[in-house]
């Protein structure tokens, strides 16, 4: 059996994608994470339709059992478009609101649906201007 000990769930947003590698490197999980992307990364566990939440638990007790994983990361990034698409954010304070809203709700899910998980909640602040990612542990 081969055996990871952390899964982390974020979004697909293009912007993210090296970023998430170099901070995987830089907290030595490159080799030892399952990694499942899903626009708005957590967000349709919390409010996607059964059939879209089912999934996503499915996909999470595969990393679960096969894999032994006992530690899951929800990374979620400021401007979202997943979220824009459902919400309309007056600031960038009532954005961040939801989604911190949206992570805690998805980690009373897993800890109901998995024993013994450990749920980490990360934010992804991008700014756009200087094209950096700054990674911050909430």
């Amino acid at each position: 059996m081969h055996n990871c000990s952390t899964l982390i769930i974020h979004c697909t947003d293009f912007r993210l994608i090296n970023k998430i590698r170099e901070w995987m490197n830089e907290n030595s999980l490159t080799d030892d994470c399952d990694v499942i992307s899903i626009a708005g990364a957590s967000k349709d566990l919390v409010d996607g339709s059964k059939e879209v939440q089912d999934f996503i638990l499915k996909q999470i007790n595969t990393s679960y059992s096969l894999h032994n994983v006992r530690k899951i990361i929800l990374l979620h990034h400021n401007d979202c478009g997943a979220y824009k698409t459902t919400y309309n954010f007056l600031d960038e304070e009532a954005e961040f609101a939801q989604h911190l809203e949206d992570m805690t709700a998805a980690e009373e899910i897993l800890k109901n649906c998995f024993e013994n998980i450990e749920v980490k909640k990360i934010w992804a602040e991008i700014d756009p201007d200087e094209n950096e990612v700054e990674f911050i542990e909430l």
